[in-house]
């Protein structure tokens, strides 16, 4: 989740949208997770519901005894995907970004405030360490987060934690899913969540072939210069289920940094030439039009933006299992009328 309305957190926030804002948010891919294996006791792969199970990570080895009972999610979207599996996590991060009364709307009908505590990160963005050892767990999931080594060993010591297959903050939403589901002993569920989900995004990019092949651009926007997510953000990664492609500019950004986005210059801009503009930030897409030199830009020339506003959705495109009908509900037909916008 967002940590507060800081430009940087805002960037993640829609990833947690992005606690992910103080790292890196979500990564692309449906292949299981690099450098990430569960196994049962013994060789072969976990059976759902066969203990221990050995998550292997990219801050260490978590070996989860039994079939865990009180869950704390830490970073965005391990919460959602024990809903989707039918469970109640007793604690999750508290939400600061979006999400009215500290809920999001994708979460209704599986969010119990009564079961599950919202913990808090601060203004510093830190674990809260003793808020996680008060409720007693007996399994942390952070496996789309941005904690440390260190984190990672004081969590450890509260109980089992499981962290990110690679990089922090560049989990992607079938990974986190895998990850989660191996580590709860529902990895066939987690399995066919993630089977259904792609099945939902194929279909919607069948139904709307206008977006196939279209180039795109999604961006954090202020008057002085854009940020670019880039591909291996769930951001990003969505849209490309979808058909869409990035643009030239954002490929060759992709090359320069192991983050989720970068910042271009607004001299710069043009250098992000693309059909589709998709972004969010400090202007307004008035402003934005009315920027001479975001003007200037093909996309926003031809009216060929998706340009989002509401902080739910802005929150849901960091891609969860949960959240993605929810949010393609809502972007697909967006998309399309810029996709059409681009078109003419």
């Amino acid at each position: 989740m967002p940590l507060r309305a800081t430009r940087r957190s805002l960037l993640l926030s829609a990833p947690l949208a992005a606690l992910a804002a103080t790292a890196a948010c979500g990564s692309g891919g449906s292949a299981g997770a690099p450098g990430a294996t569960a196994t049962a006791s013994g060789a072969g792969g976990a059976q759902d519901g066969a203990f221990p199970v050995r998550v292997e990570h990219a801050l260490g080895t978590t070996t989860v005894e039994a079939a865990p009972q009180r869950i704390v999610t830490w970073g965005w979207g391990s919460q959602d995907v024990l809903w989707a599996l039918g469970l109640q996590p007793v604690g999750v991060p508290e939400v600061t970004y979006g999400g009215e009364g500290g809920a999001y709307p994708w979460w209704e009908g599986h969010h119990d405030p009564a079961a599950t505590t919202s913990l808090g990160a601060g203004e510093s963005g830190e674990v809260p360490f003793e808020g996680v050892a008060e409720l007693a767990p007996d399994l942390v999931l952070a496996v789309n987060s941005g904690i440390t080594a260190q984190d990672w060993s004081t969590l450890t010591a509260i109980a089992p934690t499981v962290a990110y297959p690679d990089q922090p903050w560049q989990t992607t939403w079938q990974d986190q899913a895998r990850l989660v589901g191996r580590a709860v002993g529902k990895q066939e569920e987690a399995e066919q969540l993630v089977a259904d989900a792609e099945a939902d995004v194929a279909a919607r990019a069948a139904a709307n072939p206008q977006l196939a092949g279209k180039s795109f651009a999604y961006v954090y926007a202020t008057a002085a210069n854009l940020s670019v997510y880039l591909p291996g953000d769930s951001r990003v990664d969505t849209l490309h289920g979808l058909g869409l492609v990035d643009a030239p500019g954002v490929t060759a950004l992709a090359g320069t940094s192991d983050q989720f986005y970068v910042e271009v210059a607004k001299e710069r801009v043009r250098d992000l030439d693309c059909d589709l503009l998709v972004g969010y930030g400090e202007l307004t897409l008035e402003q934005l039009r009315a920027d001479p030199v975001y003007a200037t830009m093909p996309a926003v020339a031809k009216g060929a933006v998706v340009w989002l506003t509401d902080e739910d959705l802005i929150a849901a495109t960091s891609t969860t299992v949960l959240n993605l009908p929810w949010q393609l509900d809502r972007t697909v037909p967006m998309l399309a009328a810029a996709a059409d916008a681009a078109s003419a």
